[in-house]
């Protein structure tokens, strides 16, 4: 699958925040969003992050989250429900990254993310995507990927 990622919107906000896991994850925080939205009239995600959605076939795949803290490029990211289990999220994780590679156009060392520690799918896509473990709480997991 292809994906077109573009700046997230009010509506895009709207049905990303609709998207529940059954349980088996957390729902996504979207309320940054809406409040920076309410109070300057622009997106910031969590953190302060920019978010985008992923397209495909002109309907949302997922939402891909970027914070640049120096030589890193922090990500944050989530596939639509129907999508997960599906073989789909390796080439997601990639697809993000690039895009985020060639949007800010900067050279970056490393790419990081954090998953809860109980969300064993994800952690599994993460290191296949080629990140390694650095750093576990209790709760969560801090990974990094390398770029040459």
């Amino acid at each position: 699958m292809t994906y077109q990622f573009v700046p997230m919107t009010l509506e895009y906000a709207r049905e990303i925040d609709e998207w529940h896991y059954d349980g088996r994850f957390d729902d996504l925080f979207m309320t940054p969003y809406f409040t920076s939205y309410e109070k300057d009239g622009v997106f910031v995600g969590p953190g302060g992050c920019e978010g985008f959605v992923a397209l495909s076939e002109d309907k949302i795949a997922g939402l891909f989250e970027f914070t640049i803290k120096g030589n890193a490029m922090e990500i944050g990211l989530a596939l639509e429900p129907s999508l997960v289990g599906k073989g789909l999220a390796v080439d997601y994780v990639n697809e993000g990254i690039q895009f985020g590679l060639d949007y800010y156009d900067t050279h970056f060392d490393e790419v990081r993310l954090e998953v809860e520690k109980t969300n064993k799918p994800a952690i599994r896509v993460y290191e296949k995507a080629g990140f390694k473990r650095v750093n576990e709480t209790d709760e969560e997991i801090k990974m990094i990927r390398e770029l040459v």
